[in-house]
């Protein structure tokens, strides 16, 4: 019988299977309710809190992001390399969202604010980076998405940023236990691991931040995007964005392509074979912006 005072992983044989292992105490964990959530940095909360531009102003947003010196100089320089930027140079938070746009500037700034955390997984930063990479890149595919349909393409951003938050939490909390237990995981270990709890990881972290509602619906149903419920147009875009997330970073070939365009998501959203053409026409320029976010 575990001594009261022994954390879970003491009595683990030491011969037991890591993965499972680590399975049980994450399992443990979140059936116990003690997955440490990261907070929401504070200047994230408060341009999320501000919402669209019909209730904050410009200033408004300025000061919120001006609270934060090191944030401002960052998103100024995002801001300044847009591949839409003015003729003149941006000078201000001010004159960025001017030329840029409320929504735009906003996730520019949450964008950049959450960053730091999400990459900050001790011992795991190049597994990190390069599942941040691509909840980076799923976002500027659905706010170009969104564009192209013409809709509003700031909560489309937002959803693409966070869909699979889970999945860099997860690995924070499966390395932790990991280390902790004295188990040693390899890569395809913690691919399984952070598959198997990702969802429900997700939706805790986006509930204890009190995001949007679709952003938890997203979270927890992007990829049933054809399913009854809230949010269809949001989850359908994310679905295909994820795609071209996919085939921006690791299989940018014609027949992924072609199979990309021929899938049901893709035409549920109205877009056509013909419309691939405009859309993968924008693939360098997502991925100059992602570099200007997270050099490679």
């Amino acid at each position: 019988m575990q001594h009261p005072s022994n954390p879970p992983w003491h009595d683990a044989p030491i011969d037991s299977d890591p993965v499972a292992v680590i399975h049980g105490l994450l399992e443990g964990h979140l059936a116990n309710h003690e997955l440490a959530v990261p907070l929401l940095p504070e200047v994230a909360i408060r341009v999320v809190r501000a919402g669209s531009q019909g209730s904050t102003s410009a200033q408004q947003l300025s000061e919120i992001i001006n609270a934060d010196p090191a944030l401002t100089m960052y998103v100024l320089r995002i801001a300044a390399s847009a591949a839409q930027r003015p003729s003149s140079r941006i000078a201000s938070l001010q004159h960025a969202v001017a030329w840029l746009g409320f929504d735009e500037v906003a996730n520019i700034a949450f964008t950049l604010a959450l960053q730091g955390k999400m990459l900050d997984v001790k011992g795991q930063q190049h597994k990190a980076r390069r599942l941040w990479r691509h909840s980076l890149a799923s976002a500027l595919w659905s706010r170009q998405l969104a564009h192209m349909l013409a809709e509003e393409a700031g909560v489309c951003y937002l959803c693409g940023l966070l869909h699979n938050i889970g999945k860099v939490v997860a690995l924070g909390a499966v390395h932790e236990l990991a280390q902790k237990a004295g188990k040693k995981l390899t890569g395809h270990d913690y691919d399984q691991l952070i598959e198997t709890f990702h969802r429900e990881i997700g939706v805790r972290v986006v509930t204890a931040w009190n995001l949007p509602p679709p952003v938890l619906t997203v979270i927890s149903r992007w990829e049933a995007y054809a399913a009854a419920g809230p949010a269809p147009f949001e989850r359908n875009v994310v679905n295909v964005a994820h795609a071209l997330a996919d085939y921006t970073l690791l299989e940018p070939t014609q027949p992924a392509r072609d199979l990309l365009v021929s899938d049901a998501a893709y035409r549920n959203l109205g877009l056509s074979p013909a419309d691939g053409e405009a859309l993968f026409g924008s693939a360098a320029a997502i991925n100059a912006e992602l570099d200007r976010y997270l050099a490679p």
